[in-house]
């Protein structure tokens, strides 16, 4: 498949060009206005197809695109790629705001075309094995960062919404008591913490943007169990006081770990699914409407 990648920034090449550029399925196409950053990954990946212009990307009718670039691009570049019947794999969120995000589900509803949103979380594989335990009593997440404070609906939209997916994607039920607590200084956003109910599960998403370390730690309870797991791909499994160590040997490749590897491969096999799934649009209409609703709270 043709698939073209869109903005070429720091994610891009972190977490998805590494994947996509040795995939024997994909053939990969480069897009992004900034020639510099474009002339060097395409000679460092061997790329030789490249656009500095999506129109004229969308002309030469690519298979599917992947979204990369800034959040604030995302309702303009998406809606082209629909209009144009390309299916479209966004970077979270998918736009800043519940109505923009409403408007690019519709569309992607009436013209029947896939819009996928890229949460690595719920492919990391000790996040995954957690849906091996259903019913919890408590689920905690924590997601801390150091010096940035910055505007509620930022925060919420571009950093906190993988606490929120994460913890959606392991509950089930309607959602029931939610509360949110913050912390504002000068307008900026320096701490946040909500917590709801699901069908009996008692949820606790929280974030420091001040804090003195980068951290993020979930953990996960059930009826004589506890998993506590660190940045995804490290933690302990505790049952009646007896601890078991969860982890990876040392040449498991992190992507992998991290589960933006799963996430790929079920990106390609929605691709492959002749069928609209209207719970998919569904999933992400909810994460961004509890968004929203905690950006409301706060303000």
């Amino acid at each position: 498949m043709r698939i073209a990648c869109i903005g070429l920034g720091d994610i891009a090449q972190k977490a998805y060009l590494p994947i996509v550029t040795n995939h024997a399925k994909v053939h990969p196409i480069f897009c992004t206005r900034n020639t510099k950053t474009l002339n060097r990954l395409a000679i460092q990946y061997r790329i030789n197809e490249t656009y500095t212009d999506v129109d004229e990307l969308i002309r030469n009718k690519v298979d599917a695109a992947m979204i990369h670039s800034s959040t604030d691009s995302h309702f303009i570049l998406v809606s082209k790629l629909l209009h144009a019947g390309i299916p479209v794999f966004v970077d979270k969120p998918l736009c800043y705001n519940l109505r923009e995000s409403e408007e690019l589900l519709n569309l992607a509803a009436q013209k029947q075309v896939l819009l996928y949103l890229g949460f690595n979380r719920r492919f990391a594989p000790l996040i995954q094995t957690l849906t091996n335990h259903p019913n919890p009593i408590q689920i905690n997440w924590k997601k801390n960062r150091v010096g940035l404070p910055d505007e509620p609906r930022v925060v919420v939209f571009d950093d906190f919404i993988h606490v929120v997916d994460s913890l959606l994607f392991l509950g089930t039920g309607n959602i029931e008591n939610i509360q949110v607590f913050s912390k504002l200084q000068n307008n900026k956003l320096e701490s946040l913490q909500v917590q709801w109910q699901q069908n009996g599960t008692l949820f606790n998403g929280s974030m420091n943007r001040i804090s003195g370390i980068t951290e993020e730690r979930i953990e996960y309870y059930t009826t004589d169990n506890k998993w506590q797991i660190e940045e995804l791909v490290s933690g302990f499994h505790y049952k009646n006081e007896i601890i078991q160590p969860l982890g990876y040997n040392n040449w498991e490749n992190t992507l992998h770990k991290r589960g933006f590897m799963n996430l790929f491969e079920d990106w390609l096999n929605a691709l492959q699914d002749t069928n609209f799934d209207t719970k998919r649009n569904q999933d992400i209409w909810e994460t961004h409407h509890l968004c929203e609703t905690i950006v409301n709270k706060i303000l």
